[in-house]
C-alpha cells in the first residue's frame, strides 16, 4: 500500500482524509444514486465502479491531492471533496459531492472550505475553479458562499456548464 502520508483535516464537525478501501461501498451507493445527475451520471456497475474509485485514488498518486473522503467526526461517511485536474480540465478544480441524507445542513460548505485551504497552503495551488452545471443550483450556491464568481461559460465533456472562480488564496479565505 502506498502511505499518501497526507494527514487528515479536521473541522468543527467533519474529518477529511484520504480514501480508503472501506470507502469503496459508500462510493459506489453514490455512484449509483440520482445524485450523480450533475457528476457524470449513474454507475450501476460494480466493475466501473471499482475503476472510478481506484481512478480518484490515483488521482492523488499522480498529482499529490484529489478527493477526501469525508466523514462526520464518529466516522460516518457523507461525501466526498477535494481538487482534481484530470487531463481534459483547463486547471485544478475544486469539487464536492454528498451522499443522500447529507446535504442542507452546511457540510458541503464546510468541507469545501476546508479542501480549499489546504489545496492554498499546503499544494500551493489557486486561484481554483469550480465546473458546475447551469442547473445544479445547490453547488453553485456552495460556490457562492465560499466566494466564488460566475466568471464564465463553458461545456464540459459535451454538457453546458459554468465556470466559478474562486478568491485569490493571497486575498485571505472567504
Amino acid at each position: 500500500m502506498i502511505d499518501l502520508n497526507i494527514a487528515p483535516i479536521k473541522t468543527d464537525r467533519l474529518i477529511l482524509r484520504t480514501p480508503l478501501e472501506s470507502d469503496f461501498d459508500a462510493s459506489a451507493a453514490f455512484m449509483a444514486s440520482d445524485r450523480t445527475t450533475f457528476v457524470g451520471g449513474k454507475v450501476t456497475d460494480e466493475w466501473q465502479q471499482w475503476r472510478g474509485f481506484m481512478g480518484s485514488v490515483g488521482h492523488w498518486v499522480l498529482r499529490g491531492y484529489g478527493f477526501f473522503s469525508v466523514t462526520l467526526q464518529d466516522g460516518t461517511p457523507i461525501g466526498r471533496v477535494g481538487v482534481i485536474n484530470h487531463r481534459m480540465w483547463p486547471e485544478p478544480e475544486l469539487g464536492w459531492h454528498l451522499f443522500g441524507g447529507y446535504e442542507g445542513q452546511g457540510y458541503a460548505t464546510e468541507a469545501a472550505r476546508a479542501a480549499r485551504r489546504w489545496a492554498y497552503t499546503e499544494r500551493g495551488l489557486g486561484p481554483l475553479i469550480s465546473q458546475i452545471h447551469p442547473d445544479n443550483h445547490a453547488s453553485a450556491a456552495v460556490a457562492r458562499r465560499l466566494g466564488a464568481t460566475l466568471e464564465r461559460e463553458s461545456v464540459l465533456l459535451g454538457d453546458p456548464c459554468h465556470i466559478y472562480r474562486h478568491p485569490d488564496p493571497a486575498q485571505g479565505d472567504a
